[in-house]
């Protein structure tokens, strides 16, 4: 198959949104709405009351009340979604267990197309704490998923509004994984779309042209976006060259490939998904992560 017959129009039928009620999730509310209203979605908005560490714990009369209240807390942050959530298709799920064994079930189960999240980090880390249970679901997900992390600002009538996208790719299989999805929500919302692929050292003039060239090629004939894409080349370590460019052409959505990772991979693997994890937890804008 070529670029050229790719197909550029993705579904996102079904879109989980993952939440605690925390001030973190809540900001990933808004792009949840603008998705579903553009893509005629129906969300399922999901909140699991982890039963680790206390579910390891003999079961007492004072932790099963403990339990039921906070269940029943959740139910009652669950229905005040539903006015944000008026006029869209929902459906509200609260249960108990392993968050993210829960959360899968609910993918597999509801044919869930994406799942938005909003996450936290903590400057200074070396490697992503935006809280195990975003990792898990960045590393497992089957499907593409939206992250919102702590660095993204603006009011949240705004903040969805795409009006540019920025697109890396080093050619991979699992980079190309991701360009259906920027360029369908390029022609959803308008927007403006950056290309980039990032060298591991600067490119002579001959080669920065061909790597131009082919970064275009990518693009199908059919496309229709309401302006020329324009292509980047850069080069230095990938993530910051992303997050910088990112902030210097003010993006409004990172939409990237991720390699595939076992549930059951080691650390070289874990290792593997740095870049993403980097970007992921200090992105100005919301990133849509596509797994390859």
């Amino acid at each position: 198959m070529t670029t050229q017959s790719l197909s550029v129009h993705v579904s996102l039928k079904n879109v989980l949104f993952a939440t605690d009620f925390s001030r973190h999730s809540n900001e990933a509310l808004p792009f949840v709405i603008s998705i579903a209203r553009k893509y005629g979605s129906t969300v399922f908005a999901a909140h699991v009351h982890s039963t680790s560490p206390l579910g390891a714990l003999p079961p007492t009369v004072e932790l099963q009340a403990l339990a039921s209240q906070a269940m029943k807390e959740a139910r009652a942050s669950m229905r005040e979604l539903e006015g944000p959530l008026s006029g869209i298709p929902h459906e509200f799920i609260v249960c108990n267990g392993d968050i993210w064994d829960e959360l899968s079930f609910i993918v597999g189960k509801k044919g869930i197309d994406l799942i938005v999240v909003g996450t936290h980090g903590r400057a200074g880390a070396s490697r992503l704490l935006m809280g195990s249970v975003a990792e898990r679901i960045l590393r497992q997900a089957p499907c593409p998923v939206l992250t919102v992390g702590p660095n993204v600002s603006g009011e949240p009538g705004s903040i969805t509004d795409i009006h540019t996208i920025l697109y890396p790719t080093d050619f991979s299989a699992e980079s190309m994984a991701a360009f259906p999805y920027a360029v369908s929500l390029a022609q959803e919302d308008h927007a403006r779309l950056y290309l980039l692929h990032v060298a591991p050292a600067p490119a002579d003039e001959l080669q920065e042209t061909f790597l131009r060239a082919r970064i275009r090629d990518m693009v199908p004939e059919d496309a229709k976006l309401w302006c020329e894409p324009r292509v980047f080349v850069e080069s230095g370590d990938p993530a910051q060259v992303i997050l910088d460019l990112a902030e210097e052409l003010a993006v409004d959505l990172i939409v990237l490939g991720t390699k595939h990772v076992s549930r059951f991979a080691g650390t070289r693997t874990h290792l593997g998904m740095a870049t993403a994890y980097k970007i992921v937890r200090q992105a100005i804008c919301p990133v849509l992560s596509v797994r390859g």
